[in-house]
């Protein structure tokens, strides 16, 4: 880029991304509020008797329409984790057999980054269909863990 005034400059051209951010601050809470919710519904989904007993109620109270909206909402964004993370999983295969000439000195060159996160994501994908061939409570969970914290896995993956 060029260093005019009002531009922004790289600060290390060699590694760019040290000169930005590691996240923005306006989403910084996903990363924390995400795992403590999958971790929640594991509990919930192997302990029943955990349920908070505003879940149980009527839906008459307001604080049981805060609840409701509160989980409708985080659960939301747990399901769009999930899905982002059935597509980068699903996908994985089918990108590392696309670089396979490059894997194997063939090809041009590759951004390692790349080739490790597919690589960890289709090792995910075979843990994950060896949990749903051994028992499907197994596999809920695990998926629901890498959904949860997929935002701190993709942070310290890429």
């Amino acid at each position: 880029m060029a260093n005019r005034s009002g531009q922004w400059k790289l600060p290390d051209p060699v590694n760019p991304s040290t000169g930005w951010n590691p996240r923005s601050a306006k989403w910084a809470w996903i990363e924390f509020v995400m795992p403590l919710f999958a971790v929640a519904l594991l509990v919930v989904f192997f302990k029943p008797e955990y349920i908070p007993h505003v879940f149980l109620e009527t839906a008459a109270s307001p604080v049981a329409w805060v609840a409701w909206t509160l989980l409708g909402a985080v659960g939301g964004v747990l399901t769009f984790s999930g899905l982002l993370v059935v597509f980068f999983l699903l996908y994985s295969p089918v990108y590392l057999a696309g670089k396979l000439p490059i894997l194997t000195g063939k090809g041009g060159w590759t951004d390692r980054r790349e080739i490790r996160f597919y690589g960890l994501c289709l090792f995910v994908l075979l843990v994950l269909v060896g949990l749903v061939l051994f028992d499907w409570q197994w596999f809920v969970a695990a998926f629901l863990l890498v959904a949860g914290f997929a935002p701190v896995l993709w942070r310290a993956l890429v």
